[in-house]
């Protein structure tokens, strides 16, 4: 089996003011049979960690020394990606609530139904993301069909998650595809070493899976697995400012912890309280000391440390 790197524009379609809407497709076939391996990065446009995760995936898995194929798209939604924003600036829908598409509906739906084809027959998944453009997240989605996966990767704190109707990582498991999501990373913070974390660890899925030679790396010994994931979103916009930044993720903090407080911009009025809600709080997801929110922004994220099994 001939090894290759080939990188080809996969046609979507064509936009108001004439551009082609395509997608960038690297393909990397190993030296012998094996397993077809999927990765999307940029399906949400504000989470460009992941992006350039798999971009640089492209560059680290070495064809040589590869068993079977790796399938990478870097950047899934492409104006997304350009705007910042999480949906679609062109239609305003979240592309990870539209698969599988439509190839005859608007530009996301079109977008997800090409990404489906891109699936198709695939044996294993992995989706991108990471806090969008003002937090940052450490955790990864476990299923059953590539709970490997997710351990491999080296999160402390896996979540075992129903995925949201009309994702990606649905779609692909009701197609029998074994799947794991990353949320690594985000909002401008630690980005070297979230990069870094996100490289090592997907080596490490496809040494696990025997893609790649070598002995994989343990899981870390204090993994666990969590049943109960909950967003804490502010009912009021205004300034936030959080006690619990990116260095305070992972920490366990006792029910009714204030996590943030959301104040007025002008009259300093506190408007907001955002308080840990379970015993214990395990924080996966925080932001920088001083923040902007609307209502109904990503605050914080945690998890329910009662719902917390090892996972090994």
């Amino acid at each position: 089996m001939t090894t290759a790197h080939t990188m080809e524009q996969v046609p979507v379609t064509t936009l108001a003011n004439g551009h082609r809407l395509e997608l960038t497709v690297h393909t990397l076939r190993g030296a012998s049979a094996g397993p077809r391996m999927v990765m999307f990065g940029g399906v949400h446009g504000d989470e460009p960690m992941g992006a350039e995760t798999v971009r640089r995936l492209v560059a680290a898995i070495d064809p040589a020394a590869l068993r079977g194929t790796v399938v990478l798209v870097p950047v899934a939604n492409p104006y997304a990606h350009a705007a910042l924003t999480r949906n679609t600036p062109l239609d305003g829908m979240n592309l990870n609530r539209t698969f599988p598409g439509d190839r005859g509906g608007s530009v996301t739906e079109q977008l997800a139904a090409v990404l489906c084809e891109i699936l198709t027959g695939a044996d294993y998944f992995i989706d991108y993301h990471s806090g969008g453009n003002f937090a940052s997240v450490d955790y990864a989605y476990i299923h059953d069909e590539g709970a490997e996966m997710s351990k491999a990767y080296g999160c402390r704190v896996l979540y075992a998650g129903t995925p949201y109707p009309g994702s990606a990582t649905g779609w692909a498991l009701t197609h029998g595809i074994a799947c794991m999501v990353s949320e690594l990373g985000g909002g401008g913070q630690r980005i070297d070493e979230y990069l870094a974390r996100g490289l090592d660890g997907t080596l490490n899925v496809l040494r696990t899976l025997n893609m790649l030679p070598g002995e994989p790396v343990a899981p870390p010994a204090d993994q666990v697995v969590v049943g109960t994931l909950s967003t804490l979103r502010p009912t009021v916009g205004g300034t936030m400012l959080c006690e619990y930044g990116v260095d305070r993720i992972g920490e366990r903090v006792a029910k009714g912890t204030v996590l943030a407080r959301i104040v007025h911009p002008a009259t300093s009025e506190e408007l907001e309280v955002l308080t840990a809600p379970y015993e214990p709080s395990i924080l996966v997801l925080g932001r920088e000391s001083l923040t902007n929110v609307a209502p109904g922004d990503y605050g914080l994220m945690v998890a329910d440390g009662s719902t917390a099994t090892p996972a090994a």
